[in-house]
């Protein structure tokens, strides 16, 4: 009760905030220049280094076990024009010692979002097989004559996503595409409240073969697999400092409220069980973004953190964990290719609402 209580008050004093802020500025259409500049028409390409791997605490026999795949930094290029953000991504392949000690992961991930001057939609699948236990020295206490950078692994654990966000913001001076796609400027500092709703769609299931710090494989007899779907409704606010007209920091913060509906299947050597569950979910996020942004070219940094507490019994798969979240970019503007630009005149053609929102 104490976090819904937290999140209701933070969201009334957003919401105060807000009217204040619009009666303030007067946000107008006809006053959007004077906050924002925009570049949508130029292609703009963004090199980016995250380092966005999910994690999740998995109950075995010895324990809560913290189970992550073995994957490094990631590596993507960004492709924003108009109303589309395409991020096409790799990760470096981990040396001989890493494979050994913490086995192979095999990742495919594919994000796209859909930009407009009040909506921001996002989706994105995520691919992962192969994870191994990274507390494996503390769960695994017993076998200590072993190397102690030998973690159990999980070779055939499959975590398979589809998840997607809408974003809704108020203030019509404040730019939404500055912050997610930088194909705006925000000139003038500002905030806005932004609605927000997140969902997923998930698999998660393999966990039936083990190779323990000896290396061998081992068939498991109690096993799990989870099949779900959860939201979370979120009310957040965003603002932006601008100094000199180029240089900025974003601060956000974003409380929410959703549900976990999943069928959690149980196989033993007796029989396999299946079981549906609803959980409640209460999470927040928070972040700051600082950098530079000028006409042709510009960089920065993020940092995010995201914390959601569910109802954990300790005898499911916690899927939401804490999580924290750094990007580093470099991106530059160019006028677009004539192939660029006629595809999306003709998809803008062919969907009127996406011209009218752009």
């Amino acid at each position: 009760m104490r976090y819904l209580f937290l999140i209701i008050f933070f969201s009334a004093n957003l919401i105060a905030q807000e009217n204040e802020l619009i009666n303030d500025s007067t946000s107008t259409n006809s006053n959007r220049n004077l906050f924002i500049e925009d570049y949508s028409n130029q292609l703009n390409i963004k090199f980016d280094v995250s380092n966005e791997i999910e994690n999740y605490y998995l109950p075995f026999e010895q324990g809560i076990l913290n189970v992550k795949p073995n994957l490094g930094y990631r590596y993507a290029l960004v492709f924003n024009y108009r109303f589309v953000s395409l991020r096409l991504g790799i990760r470096p392949k981990p040396s001989s010692e890493s494979l050994e000690n913490e086995g192979e992961s095999k990742s495919f991930r594919l994000k796209i979002k859909f930009l407009f001057d009040d909506w921001s939609h996002q989706f994105e699948y995520n691919y992962i097989q192969g994870y191994h236990v990274n507390n494996s020295i503390d769960v695994f206490a017993e076998n200590t004559s072993f190397d102690s950078n030998r973690h159990v692994q999980f070779p055939s654990f499959t975590t398979s996503i589809f998840s997607g966000s809408s974003i809704y913001k108020i203030n019509k001076n404040y730019s939404l595409k500055a912050t997610e796609s930088q194909t705006e400027i925000q000139l003038k500092s500002t905030g806005t409240f932004m609605p927000r709703i997140d969902y997923q769609i998930y698999s998660i299931y393999g966990t039936d073969i083990l190779i323990n710090k000896q290396g061998e494989e081992i068939q498991r007899d109690n096993y799990n697999t989870y099949l779900g779907f959860n939201t979370v409704f979120n009310i957040g606010y965003y603002y932006t400092f601008v100094h000199k007209r180029n240089w900025y920091l974003n601060l956000f913060a974003i409380p929410g409220i959703g549900f976990d509906l999943y069928d959690n299947t149980k196989v033993t050597m007796e029989n396999t069980e299946s079981n549906t569950y609803f959980d409640m979910l209460i999470s927040f996020q928070t972040g700051a973004g600082l950098g530079y942004n000028s006409k042709r070219y510009y960089y920065g940094m993020e940092f995010n953190y995201r914390l959601t507490h569910d109802k954990y019994d300790g005898e499911r798969i916690q899927f939401y964990t804490t999580k924290n979240e750094f990007h580093i970019f470099i991106g530059y503007r160019f006028k677009a290719p004539k192939t660029i630009k006629k595809s999306v005149d003709k998809i803008e053609e062919e969907v009127p609402l996406l011209e009218d929102n752009n």
